[in-house]
């Protein structure tokens, strides 16, 4: 058996109008490429619509949060006069402290290596040792920093206003 291959085919074949072939394919390539543009425009678009919409989800959720905690407050103004002011004083030594506790965890982290969660039993001991603390502390400053902006916005709102 003999096979023989013909690789002459392969060559480009020679034009003599290269130049207007050349600028024919140059303006092809340049639509496709302003199509693709126009494409990821579109996308880039659709991406930063979603992105303000939840922006303004959350925002939305922040101030029906606030409004829930005034109406609280207003409730029990009598009561807890001082509360939003108290908050207002803590609130920075508890994110301190809670960043502090964050810190430490990270560089036992660091200091344990790669074989810090090996087994499931370094897992297990890692989330009881750190878990339950982290996510109470985590719970009270999202409950006492709406109190806390509120604070501010009282002591803003009572400041006189200079002109």
């Amino acid at each position: 058996m003999q096979f023989q291959f013909d690789i002459s085919s392969n060559a480009l074949p020679a034009t003599s109008n290269s130049g207007s072939t050349e600028a024919l394919t140059n303006q092809m390539i340049l639509g496709v490429l302003q199509q693709v543009l126009d494409v990821q425009k579109q996308g880039l678009q659709e991406i930063i619509n979603l992105q303000r919409e939840q922006l303004n989800h959350a925002r939305g959720l922040h101030a029906e949060n606030l409004n829930r905690w005034r109406t609280v407050l207003a409730r029990w103004e009598t009561h807890y006069p001082e509360l939003p002011g108290n908050c207002k004083q803590i609130y920075p030594l508890m994110e301190k402290a809670y960043l502090n506790m964050l810190d430490n965890l990270s560089q036992e982290l660091i200091d344990q290596g790669r074989d810090a969660f090996e087994s499931e039993f370094a897992l297990q001991e890692f989330i009881d040792k750190n878990g339950q603390k982290l996510g109470q502390f985590g719970h009270l400053l999202s409950v006492i920093g709406p109190i806390s902006e509120i604070g501010n916005q009282q002591q803003q709102n009572s400041e006189p206003k200079s002109t």
